[in-house]
């Protein structure tokens, strides 16, 4: 209110003394106070048009910028953004407005990230690192503790960590640490990346009262986050109705404050509390709703995600044929961007879908199927160790133990079936049916 304030006086001022100029950085800063009541996109296009009328580019340049975010939220097409923020380089490099160009930078990473496209984000975010030192130009003198190079290293840091790299994940965090200390102005960006990874490490590693503990810390930097988290604990702790309740109120209010990447997330983790409590029928609407919207708002890693659950919902109901047909529309993305968790879920996902297929063929083409669903389970299993997820580790093995005993092989058989039992006694049992669980 008292920045309204303010405004508003400088407005009255600047319209007394015909001073255009203040009149549009005034306007600049309405968008920014207005954005959190309501729709600002024609405040913005009203100040990027005024903006380049007076030969304001840096102006004009951040109201472009501020536009592709909401478009980008809004689900606009990830070509028509890039094409905008093009133009916005183009006034950059022609004014040389070198701060700009590093918010262009970081957006373009997170634009990327928010529709799945982890390879291309990776690449604009060593672009930004690559253009500018990150050495110290004096003793106790940081160059670049920009908002842009936190963004840009905080990504760069989850991206390690979701592919299994935690050690460079760590060295990233450490640097982040150094860079912009607890105290500083944008250090909140790397306390909640750093406590997400935390949270994802101890949830594949099966300790679920570190997780736990997490919540707390995530929730202070990230409400929204931190209640979705408590409600994957719960999940995992088989807690289904407290995690049930947990989630429908945070789908209420992400729908509420039009949160779509929360909500799609929010739909799959509460589509997982049916299969688990048997009731697969009620999933399928609620994936195909997250399913329409992930479309709809062009987030293609979300989709493919959504598309693994259906074939595993199909999987459960009897049909795994039509199971595998859909799961070749939704591996490739995963397998291209994916995090290494979601590549061995697809993995052992194929793999059970070529087992259950492989119970109507003839005895050589059954033989052919299961070999090909342990070479997938080889796959998988890779996959799982890389992020020391144990639970999954001894689901794969227990199956590759069966494939193996059904075709045979005593010798595979019985070193998987030791290894599962080493992994059995260091893990506790929840009592879920293989089947039901996917991740």
């Amino acid at each position: 209110q008292q920045a309204e304030l303010a405004l508003q006086e400088a407005i009255r001022i600047a319209q007394e003394a015909n001073d255009h100029v203040c009149l549009q950085h005034c306007l600049s800063w309405l968008c920014v106070l207005e954005q959190k009541m309501f729709d600002s996109c024609v405040l913005l296009e009203h100040s990027v048009n005024k903006s380049l009328h007076f030969g304001l580019p840096y102006l004009a340049s951040l109201g472009i910028q501020a536009l592709v975010q909401q478009r980008a939220f809004a689900g606009k097409a990830a070509s028509k953004l890039m094409d905008a923020l093009k133009d916005s380089d183009l006034l950059h490099w022609k004014h040389s407005l070198s701060e700009l160009i590093d918010i262009s930078i970081a957006q373009k990473t997170a634009i990327w990230r928010l529709y799945g496209r982890s390879t291309m984000a990776l690449q604009q975010a060593q672009t930004l690192l690559s253009m500018n030192s990150l050495e110290a130009v004096n003793v106790g003198v940081q160059q670049n503790n920009t908002e842009s190079f936190a963004v840009v290293l905080c990504h760069l840091a989850e991206l390690h960590a979701e592919q299994g790299f935690f050690a460079a994940a760590s060295e990233i965090l450490k640097h982040l640490k150094e860079r912009f200390p607890p105290n500083s102005q944008h250090a909140q960006l790397w306390m909640l990346f750093d406590q997400k990874i935390q949270f994802e490490r101890a949830m594949n590693d099966g300790r679920y009262h570190i997780a736990d503990s997490l919540v707390a810390g995530i929730t202070a930097l990230n409400s929204t986050e931190g209640v979705y988290r408590k409600a994957i604990v719960l999940k995992a702790q088989n807690q289904m109705s407290e995690a049930h309740k947990l989630l429908q109120k945070l789908l209420i209010h992400c729908q509420k404050i039009k949160n779509t990447e929360m909500v799609i997330s929010v739909l799959l983790s509460i589509a997982e509390l049916y299969w688990r409590s048997s009731c697969h029928t009620i999933a399928l609407p609620v994936l195909l709703q997250a399913l329409a919207l992930s479309r709809e708002y062009s987030l293609q890693y979300l989709a493919s995600e959504t598309v693994l659950n259906l074939a595993f919902s199909q999987l459960i109901l009897g049909i795994p044929e039509q199971a595998l047909n859909i799961l070749h529309m939704a591996i490739e993305p995963i397998l291209a961007h994916g995090a290494v968790l979601d590549k061995g879920c697809a993995m052992f996902l194929v793999a059970k879908c070529q087992v259950a297929s492989a119970a109507s063929y003839a005895p050589q083409k059954k033989i052919e199927a299961l070999e090909s669903a342990i070479s997938n389970l080889n796959e998988a299993k890779t996959y799982f160790a890389k992020v020391d997820c144990k639970e999954q580790l001894r689901d794969v093995l227990y199956f590759q133990a069966r494939l193996f005993h059904t075709l045979g092989k005593t010798q595979e058989r019985n070193k998987c079936a030791m290894l599962f039992r080493q992994l059995h006694q260091e893990l506790p049992a929840h009592g879920v049916p293989l089947i039901n669980a996917f991740k």
